[in-house]
C-alpha cells in the first residue's frame, strides 16, 4: 500500500506542468469587473472544502505579477505557477498527509512536509538542484500572494546538503555542435530540401546565436535597422562600428530584453538574405504563416528531430548552436578558444571583458550566465585551487 502511496506521489510529482491550470489575470487598473466576476478573495471565509476555488481567486489576483519587480510575467510563468500551487495542495491533501486546509492556510509546517518530500526525491536522484531552486521560488511567491513573505526560511535550512539545491552554472562540457563532429552548415542544407522556413530559423541561430522562439518570431524586414536608428552611428572603435545594418532582436527574448545585433559578417548577411526571400510578407515572420506560434515553434522542433538534432541522435540540441556561437565570440576577443574547448588562460581583465560583452550580445543580464555556455576562466580555476 504504501509503495502504491509513493508511486502515485512520484508521479503527480512529475506531471506538474503537464496539466493546464492557467489562469487569466485580474482587471487593469480602471478597469471594472462584469457582474458574472467572482468576489473579492477577502470576502471568502476559510473554506477547505473549497480549497480549489479559493486558490483559483488567488491565482487570479496575483498571478499576472512579477514576485519582486513592479511588471507582469509571462504567460507560461503565470500557467507554471498555476500548475505547481494545484500540485501543492493536492500532495497536501493526499495520503500519507492528509492536510485539509484552505490555501491562505498555508504554514511553516505544510512547508517541512513539501521540502522533506523534495530531500527525498533528490537523494533518490528524481529532482535536480534546478527544479528544487524553481519550485522554491514558485512556494515563496505563494506565500507573499497569501501575505505571510517571511514564512519561509532559507533554503539551506530544509536541504542540510547544499548538493542537493545549489545549481552550478559552470558547463563542464562542449555543448557545440563542431564538438560533436556535426557540420552545421550540412544539417541545415538537408533541412532546407524539406523545409525552407526552418532551414531560415536555423540560418539565422547560426549566425546570429538566436533563442530557439526568437528565430521563429523574427521578422527579418521590419527587425533590420540601420546604424543611425540603432543610435550607433558614431562609436568609432567598437566592434560594431563598422557596421551599416543591425538586427533588432526583440521578439520572443527573455524578460522582454531588446538587443541590437551587428549584420557585420557575410554569414549575418546571408542569413538575413535567405530570411527575407521564404518570408511571404514583409510583416511576417520566418515561420510559415498558416501556423501560430505554438504550432511554429512544434514544427520547427519536429523538422529538427527528422533530421537528428536531438541528444539521442547527433547528441546537439538548437541550443548547442548559441553555445557554439558564444565560444566563436569568445575566441575573436580573446584568441584562446573557451576552457571548455581546452583553451589556454587568458589575462583575467580580458577575459571579463569578453565575457560581459558575450553575455550583451546573448541577451542576459549576468556576467556569470556565460560560464554556462562554456565554463570558467582557466586563470580562475587555478585562483580557486
Amino acid at each position: 500500500m504504501q509503495t502504491n502511496t509513493a508511486a502515485r506521489q512520484t508521479t503527480q510529482h512529475r506531471n506538474i506542468g503537464r496539466h493546464d491550470g492557467a489562469v487569466q489575470p485580474r482587471p487593469k487598473n480602471g478597469q471594472t469587473q462584469n457582474r458574472h466576476s467572482p468576489p473579492a478573495l477577502q470576502d471568502q471565509p476559510l473554506a477547505p472544502k473549497r480549497w480549489r476555488y479559493v486558490l483559483n481567486l488567488i491565482l487570479q489576483e496575483h498571478n499576472w505579477r512579477h514576485s519582486s519587480k513592479h511588471k507582469g510575467v509571462s504567460h507560461k510563468t503565470m500557467a507554471e505557477r498555476s500548475r505547481f500551487c494545484i500540485w501543492l495542495f493536492t500532495f497536501l491533501r493526499q495520503p500519507p498527509l492528509m492536510f485539509k486546509l484552505d490555501p491562505r492556510s498555508f504554514s511553516g509546517r505544510h512547508a517541512d512536509a513539501i521540502t522533506a518530500h523534495w530531500r527525498e526525491q533528490a537523494k533518490k536522484g528524481l529532482m535536480s538542484p534546478a527544479t528544487i531552486q524553481t519550485y522554491f521560488s514558485f512556494l515563496k511567491t505563494f506565500t507573499v500572494w497569501i501575505g505571510k513573505p517571511k514564512l519561509l526560511r532559507p533554503i539551506e535550512c530544509y536541504f542540510g546538503d547544499a548538493r542537493l539545491f545549489q545549481r552550478s552554472l559552470a558547463s563542464g562540457v562542449d555543448k557545440s555542435w563542431r564538438a560533436q563532429g556535426v557540420d552545421v552548415d550540412a544539417v541545415i542544407r538537408m533541412v532546407e530540401e524539406r523545409d525552407v522556413h526552418a532551414a531560415a530559423s536555423m540560418k539565422l541561430m547560426q549566425a546570429f546565436h538566436l533563442r530557439f522562439k526568437e528565430s521563429v518570431m523574427l521578422r527579418p524586414h521590419e527587425d533590420v535597422i540601420t546604424a543611425a536608428q540603432a543610435g550607433r552611428g558614431d562609436e568609432a572603435g567598437q566592434p560594431h562600428a563598422a557596421a551599416e545594418l543591425f538586427l533588432d532582436t526583440h521578439r520572443g527574448t527573455k524578460g522582454g530584453r531588446e538587443r541590437l545585433v551587428p549584420i557585420n559578417t557575410p554569414q549575418r548577411v546571408a542569413a538575413i538574405d535567405f530570411a527575407r526571400r521564404v518570408t511571404v510578407g514583409v510583416h511576417e515572420s520566418v515561420s510559415d504563416p498558416r501556423l501560430n506560434l505554438q504550432q511554429a515553434m512544434r514544427h520547427l522542433r519536429y523538422v529538427m528531430e527528422c533530421h537528428g538534432i536531438a541528444r539521442g541522435e547527433l547528441g546537439v540540441t538548437p541550443h548547442g548552436l548559441r553555445h557554439q556561437g558564444a565560444a566563436d565570440v569568445y575566441e575573436s576577443i580573446t584568441g584562446q578558444l573557451p576552457s571548455v574547448a581546452g583553451g589556454a588562460p587568458v589575462e583575467p581583465e580580458l577575459d571579463r571583458q569578453a565575457r560581459q560583452q558575450i553575455a550583451e550580445h546573448l541577451g542576459h543580464g549576468r556576467r556569470q550566465i556565460v560560464c554556462a555556455y562554456f565554463g570558467k576562466s582557466v586563470q580562475h580555476e587555478r585562483t580557486a585551487r
